[in-house]
């Protein structure tokens, strides 16, 4: 079954770098880097990072350089949080202006083109339709709908912007937030809540549509069971303005408490707490489970002993009366072993 990824750009998104980076040395991590990295591992997504790196090409530093600032990038998350795994780092060295001649190419792999996802994805064998791109740059932005996944933009107001985030495109990411701690808790939120196939919801007004005469409902029992438990959730324990009895004159509704009274409420954290513990269940779910079967087992052992006894008959070749019988024996659990693998397979 293939698995959802988190990619991430790499300079200005999970290390601090607003320009061209080749020497290990000067890796520092964006705050909040190592948790978001272990977070998305933790709701069951595999992490890569994508990365234009064209300092290569303008002779700045070699491919090794970048490889060894990617290896330092692991190495700081893992110090920082050992759930901190990135799988695959996905680089582009090419430039259509470059300097150094081999890499001087429109390659299919620099960003805003979508060929490091696509690479990674056949590589790791994921699925881009649940995957999510999270980045500075518009360039991020366009590669990852271009691999058909959905984006996540980070203005870090911590950060000084790079070249590349000053750039305009006519793509809008699905998201703007304004750390990557908070991409990975939007994208948990989203992933859970919000599949990227589902209908669209009807307005509030509208009637619930009727079932149809005969259908039946596929619905995931698990998944409806804990969407119930989040609902059944109180946001807030303040307690519901009544409705203005009948003939009398309406009251002027009440608004909401501010996002930020909810987010600090106990209710609300509760509520977080167990979106979060939602997701990695479900998420677990998706993790392959081994094929076995009492009758794949036996299949297997009865195969062994006909393979024995078709040896037994090559030893006794010299013997007609013995090679007869020994071969039908063979010949018969060939015939059991095929039943018992049918079977297995009806299971």
């Amino acid at each position: 079954m293939k698995r959802s990824a988190v990619f991430f750009d790499r300079d200005n998104t999970l290390i601090v770098s607003d320009g061209y980076l080749g020497d290990p040395a000067g890796v520092v991590l964006v705050d909040g880097a190592a948790d978001a990295v272990a977070k998305a591992r933790q709701y069951g997504f595999k992490v890569v990072t994508i990365s234009n790196q064209s300092g290569v090409a303008r002779g700045l530093f070699d491919e090794a350089a970048v490889q060894a600032v990617n290896q330092r990038l692991s190495e700081l998350l893992q110090q920082a949080n050992p759930a901190a795994v990135i799988e695959d780092h996905e680089y582009c060295p090419y430039h259509p202006e470059a300097v150094v001649e081999r890499y001087k190419q429109d390659s299919f792999l620099r960003k805003p083109k979508p060929g490091m996802i696509l690479a990674a994805a056949e590589k790791l064998s994921l699925d881009l339709g649940r995957s999510w791109v999270v980045g500075d740059a518009a360039r991020d932005i366009e590669a990852g709908k271009a691999a058909g996944c959905r984006t996540v933009l980070v203005q870090n107001p911590a950060l000084c912007p790079s070249p590349a985030a000053e750039g305009q495109s006519d793509v809008p990411p699905d998201f703007t937030v304004s750390s990557v701690c908070e991409a990975i808790d939007l994208i948990a939120r989203q992933s859970l809540c919000k599949p990227a196939n589902k209908p669209a919801d009807p307005p509030p007004d509208a009637p619930p549509a009727p079932a149809a005469q005969g259908s039946t409902n596929n619905e995931d029992p698990m998944t409806r069971e804990t969407t119930e438990s989040v609902a059944a959730v109180p946001l807030s324990s303040s307690p519901r303005t009544p409705a203005p009895p009948a003939g009398g004159t309406a009251t002027k509704a009440v608004d909401p408490p501010p996002r930020a009274a909810l987010s600090e409420s106990p209710n609300a954290a509760r509520l977080e707490k167990l979106i979060e513990q939602i997701l990695v269940e479900l998420r677990r779910r998706e993790e392959p489970v081994p094929d076995f079967s009492v009758s794949k087992l036996m299949a297997g052992i009865v195969q062994i002993l006909s393979l024995a006894l078709l040896f037994l008959a090559y030893l006794r070749r010299d013997d007609p009366t013995g090679i007869n019988s020994t071969l039908m024996f063979a010949l018969f659990l060939q015939t059991l072993t095929i039943a018992l693998l049918i079977m297995g397979k009806q299971r």
